[in-house]
């Protein structure tokens, strides 16, 4: 008759190894996830977890387990966990003692005291971690079988989270958010908790600090909340930020966000004409580029105008601001170019200087310059008349010779010929030069100049030697005229 093996044992066996004859009282685990002794169907996934730990038909079982266990937290603490907790993947290698492990004897949920996994490769496992009454566990399920098993880490420590976040560019000067994310993710409070945020060089707070402090009192389990810091940059490149959150039980964590400033660099170039004729337009251009890698906001641009000039106009919406040309330029990209144009009028002949300058919303200011010339025009009349006509042979005629510089600029090296006819002679001469006959010619002395609306003045005497309709010539050229101007004088000679 053979003897009768206790059901259990035989389930044990078909399950586990099990101790050497002699040893102490544990389980060798060979292989898992027999349908007749797994505590649960496999898991595929960390959802798989979270649903076996939220089913209520598992709920009893789980907390039978526990009990044969002796175990002494709050279930209600591990069905939260396994809800919200992190879920890790981890393997189990050969020879891992678990504490006990969940198993089931006839569908009756059965607590394995005292496990070594002794199978012939590791098993895959989910584990999370939380704390009860205190005290930190990790729970660990393999996935063939979900029996799980608790494990005991010690008495529970507040455990912190810190995020932080900020914009991977911003521009410089403009304002930009730092974003501060902190909870007490353990099982029991955290006290005297407090953030510290030291803000690179250059950086400040839109109220002006340059180092965030909060003390945020006690964290209770799960308790935290999200800090958003509105900050300004004062320089370009690339900086790291770091911020620490700590706590009166030692903990302490930190955490970095690293954000690249971009600034724009402005420059301005002006443009005129070398030289403008008096009571034309005068046109100057502004050129303003953004040499910097981010963009410019408002770029103000002014020209100041110098005394004796009119403003006339103005392109890009130019308007005329308290003795200057003024100009708001928005929005310029990095490599982006605007030009901008004044139209004024002067009358006032010689140099005019501009001195325009640029400036953006947190830049230094840039100037240029550039200059021009007011000049005028010199126009010359030239008027020959004689007093008396007609005149008797043998007598003296006098011719008056008039230069009027009739436009607006000095004349100079004004010189003038005068051709007598073969029926008059040369009898003496006077007037803003001296003159001379030579070779039948009559030459006068150069005027060295003639301002604008000035007069010179010649009178040239000669003799009539026979009857004749005589033609007086004059000849005038100076560094104004390529060409000469002629003007002849008819005089009836009888």
């Amino acid at each position: 008759m053979k003897s009768k093996v206790p059901l259990r044992l035989l389930l044990t066996l078909a399950f586990f190894l099990s101790s050497p004859l002699g040893a102490r009282a544990e389980h060798r685990a060979t292989r898992l996830g027999n349908p007749a002794f797994r505590f649960a169907p496999p898991l595929h996934t960390p959802e798989d977890l979270r649903a076996r730990f939220q089913s209520e038909a598992l709920r009893p079982d789980i907390a039978e387990i526990l009990r044969q266990w002796g175990w002494t937290g709050d279930l209600a603490d591990l069905h939260a966990a396994a809800q919200r907790a992190e879920i890790t993947e981890v393997r189990l290698p050969y020879g891992t003692r678990m504490p006990f492990m969940s198993s089931r004897e006839k569908g009756r949920p059965v607590c394995l005291k005292d496990v070594v996994w002794v199978g012939s490769e590791p098993v895959e496992a989910y584990a999370f971690n939380f704390a009860s009454k205190g005290r930190r566990y990790r729970c660990v399920t393999p996935k063939p079988c979900s029996n799980f098993y608790l494990e005991d880490l010690g008495v529970a420590k507040p455990e912190l989270l810190l995020v932080k976040s900020a914009p991977a560019e911003a521009g410089v000067c403009a304002p930009f958010e730092l974003k501060l994310i902190y909870r007490n993710t353990g099982g029991v409070p955290a006290t005297q908790v407090r953030l510290v945020d030291r803000l690179p060089a250059g950086w400040k707070t839109t109220n002006g600090a340059s180092e965030v402090a909060l003390d945020l009192g006690t964290l209770q389990p799960g308790q935290g909340r999200e800090v958003r810091l509105p900050v300004l940059a004062s320089r370009a490149g690339s900086f790291t930020n770091q911020a620490r959150l700590t706590c009166a039980e030692g903990i302490a964590v930190e955490a970095t966000a690293v954000t690249t400033l971009l600034a724009p660099a402005l420059a301005l170039d002006c443009a005129v004409p070398a030289q403008v004729f008096a009571g034309r337009p005068l046109n100057v251009c502004l050129t303003i580029r953004n040499t910097g890698d981010g963009a410019e906001a408002k770029a103000v641009a002014k020209l100041p105008v110098p005394e004796g000039a009119t403003f006339v106009s103005a392109t890009e919406g130019g308007t005329w601001v308290d003795g200057a040309v003024v100009w708001e330029l928005t929005d310029l990209a990095p490599g982006a170019a605007r030009e901008v144009c004044a139209r004024l009028s002067r009358r006032e002949l010689g140099p005019v200087n501009f001195k325009p300058t640029v400036q953006g919303v947190c830049g230094s200011l840039v100037e240029s310059a550039c200059a021009s010339r007011i000049a005028g025009i010199a126009a010359i009349l030239l008027e020959v008349v004689d007093l008396e006509d007609p005149i008797q042979v043998e007598q003296d005629v006098t011719y008056e010779i008039r230069v009027t510089n009739q436009g607006s600029a000095t004349g100079t090296n004004l010189r003038l010929r005068c051709n007598l006819p073969a029926s008059q002679q040369f009898v003496t001469g006077s007037g803003s030069t001296s003159m001379a006959l030579k070779d039948g010619t009559l030459n006068i002395e150069p005027l060295p100049s003639l301002e604008a609306k000035g007069v010179a003045t010649w009178r040239v005497v000669v003799k009539a030697l026979a009857a004749d309709d005589a033609r007086f010539q004059v000849d005038l050229i100076s560094d104004q005229f390529e060409q000469p101007i002629h003007e002849n004088e008819s005089t009836q000679q009888y």
